[in-house]
C-alpha cells in the first residue's frame, strides 16, 4: 500500500485598481473597490467576468466621450498581465462586444472602435458606469507571484457632435489589473483525488525472479517544490517484528531514492501538471532466500512548496 501526502489548492485573486483623478475633459476609475476574481492554472475553464468602470465628466460642456482601453506593455505582440503572467487575456465591451476596446499598440479612438458614453444633463448626469467583460485564457503556466499591470486609457470628448480636443492620455497606472497568483500544491494518485494507490508484485516463486511495479503519481504547483521519501519500515516485512526483511529498491521519476531521501523539483507546466512514475522492484534472489508469507511497507511520498528555490528544469535528487 502507499500514501501519499500532499496540500491543497488555494485560490487566486485579480482585482481592477481604482483610479485615480487627473486633469482632462473626462475621468476613468474602476467602480467600487475592486472585483475579485478566481484563477487555477491548472483549471480547463477561462476566467470570464464583469468589470465595471466609472467615467466622469471634468469638461461641464462634455456630452459624450469615446474611449479605448490599451496595454501598453505588450509581449512579442500580445497582451500579458506582468512580466511573466498570463498572456492573450482581452477585454471587451458587454453592450457590443464586436466593436473594438482593447489594444496593445498605437491605436486610437475613432469612429470604427472604443466604447461611447454620454452624458446626462446637470451634476446628476456627470458619472455613467460603464460594463466590460475581461477574459484570461486557461491553462497558463504562471509561477506563484503578483502581475500587476497598467492600463492606459485614451478618450476623445464630444460636445454635441464637435470634438473638444484633440485626444487624451489617462496615463498607465491611473487603471490597472493585478494578479496574484499564490503558491500552491497539489498531488494525486492515479486519478484527481485519491491520496492512496498499492503496488501488487503478485505472487513471486522461486522460478520467477526480479519483480517490479509501480504507480503514478500526478503534481500540480505553481512554486518549485520538494518531495520527501519516507517509508516505515524500508524494505518488505511479514510484521512489525519480523527479522526475514526483504529488501527492495525505489525510483522516482527516474531517479533512485532511499527512504529519507529528498526530490527538487521546478514548478509544474499547466494546466497538466507533471507525473512522477514511483517504481518498486524486488531481487530474485533475496526472494529465494526469504520465508513464504505476505509482505508488504508502507511508502509516503510528501509534497512540499520550495520557495525561493531557482531550481533547474525537471526534478533531481539532493
Amino acid at each position: 500500500m502507499k500514501r501519499l501526502l500532499f496540500s491543497g489548492l488555494s485560490l487566486i485573486a485579480m482585482a481592477l485598481a481604482p483610479g485615480i483623478a487627473q486633469a482632462g475633459c473626462a475621468d476613468f476609475a474602476s467602480a467600487g473597490t475592486g472585483l475579485s476574481i478566481q484563477y487555477d492554472p491548472f483549471s480547463n475553464t477561462p476566467v470570464n467576468r464583469i468589470l465595471t468602470l466609472r467615467v466622469s465628466r471634468v469638461t461641464p460642456s462634455a456630452t459624450s466621450v469615446r474611449f479605448i482601453i490599451v496595454d501598453p506593455n505588450p509581449a512579442a505582440g500580445a497582451t500579458r498581465l506582468g512580466v511573466a503572467g498570463p498572456e492573450g487575456y482581452d477585454i471587451a465591451w458587454t453592450q457590443n462586444a464586436s466593436q473594438p476596446v482593447f489594444f496593445h499598440g498605437a491605436e486610437q479612438p475613432n469612429a470604427t472602435n472604443g466604447a461611447v458614453v454620454s452624458f446626462g444633463s446637470g451634476p446628476s448626469g456627470d458619472v455613467v458606469h460603464e460594463s466590460f467583460r475581461l477574459s484570461v485564457p486557461a491553462g497558463q503556466s504562471v509561477g506563484a507571484g503578483d502581475y500587476y499591470e497598467p492600463l492606459e486609457i485614451r478618450y476623445v470628448c464630444y460636445s454635441g457632435n464637435d470634438r473638444l480636443d484633440g485626444g487624451e492620455v489617462q496615463s498607465a497606472g491611473r487603471v490597472a489589473i493585478d494578479l496574484e497568483t499564490p503558491e500552491m500544491i497539489s498531488a494525486w494518485v492515479g486519478s484527481m483525488g485519491n491520496r492512496r494507490g498499492e503496488i501488487d508484485l503478485g505472487v513471486l516463486g522461486r522460478a520467477q525472479g526480479s519483480a517490479t511495479g509501480s504507480v503514478v503519481i500526478t503534481a500540480q504547483s505553481t512554486s518549485p517544490y520538494e518531495i520527501s521519501v519516507g517509508a516505515k519500515w524500508g524494505e518488505l516485512r511479514r510484521s512489525e517484528a519480523d527479522a526475514a526483511g526483504l529488501p527492495y529498491s525505489m525510483r522516482l521519476g527516474g531517479l533512485s531514492v532511499e527512504r529519507g531521501d529528498t526530490v527538487v523539483c521546478d514548478r509544474t507546466p499547466a494546466p497538466s501538471g507533471r507525473s512522477h512514475a514511483l517504481q518498486i522492484g524486488v531481487n530474485g534472489e533475496d526472494v529465494m532466500t526469504r520465508p513464504a508469507g505476505a509482505y508488504s511497507d508502507v511508502i509516503t511520498l510528501t509534497f512540499a512548496p520550495r520557495l525561493g528555490l531557482s531550481a533547474q528544469s525537471g526534478c533531481s535528487a539532493v
